[in-house]
């Protein structure tokens, strides 16, 4: 086994880093159970029934970038307006990624004469907080590639969608950029899995997977760029 302390969490928040403004976070997915219990069962039985989820953050409020603090401001009353991934083990390939697209349900302020002034805010998630990995490390990239596969360990893939999830933190000189997810049986031959919307300017988009769809085993980012320049983004994928 191996633990890792909360300082490993790495936090974006639409088409920011945020984890230098954030000193804690809880994030919580729930799944209702409905009862078919029939008259003919030795003990009760349930079906999974809709998904819900919160998360939560909290930690100093910066007074000068305030890039939390704006993105958080800019969302309120808004609908689905708020992208957030957490990495709890930190961003590298592979490591487990939570995600929500939520509503900011609560926003506090605290000052105190002898503490530094701190935030606490809510998102309440548009169906989940989805847990799936990181597809593609936080980095930049200048040309055409495909990144490193992810090995997923099940052989059969999983077959009931899921999401995706970019955060673009950084866009200089490009034209446009194209990231895709793409998914493969055998870490050979490449299919795509689903396609972001063309990058020009810093941004976030969550993307659905439909129910129904195979997410097979090996999945890996893939990077198509025009012109000349940089991008640099986190790439989550969350199966259901």
């Amino acid at each position: 086994m191996a633990f890792v302390l909360g300082n490993a969490s790495r936090l974006f928040a639409n088409e920011r880093a945020v984890s230098t403004t954030i000193a804690g976070w809880t994030a919580s997915h729930s799944r209702a159970a409905s009862e078919v219990t029939t008259v003919v069962e030795a003990g009760t039985r349930f079906v999974p029934g809709l998904m819900s989820g919160t998360l939560a953050l909290r930690g100093p409020q910066d007074s000068v970038g305030q890039t939390l603090a704006n993105e958080i401001r800019d969302a309120v009353g808004v609908d689905n307006s708020i992208i957030v991934t957490v990495l709890p083990y930190g961003d590298v390939l592979g490591a487990f990624a939570l995600t929500v697209l939520g509503d900011p349900s609560e926003l506090s302020i605290d000052a105190s004469v002898s503490d530094a002034v701190g935030f606490a805010f809510t998102a309440t998630a548009d169906e989940s907080v989805d847990m799936g990995f990181v597809v593609h490390a936080t980095a930049a990239e200048t040309v055409d590639g495909n990144g490193t596969a992810v090995d997923r360990g099940v052989g059969g893939g999983t077959a009931n969608g899921g999401v995706a999830v970019i955060h673009t933190t950084a866009y200089s000189g490009l034209t446009g950029a194209i990231i895709k997810i793409q998914h493969s049986t055998d870490n050979a031959t490449w299919n795509d899995l689903v396609a972001f919307t063309n990058i020009t300017a810093i941004s976030a988009e969550r993307k659905f997977i439909a129910a129904g769809t195979t997410v097979s085993r090996y999945v890996r980012a893939v990077t198509d760029v025009t012109g000349t320049g940089s991008v640099t983004f986190l790439v989550a994928l969350a199966p259901r």
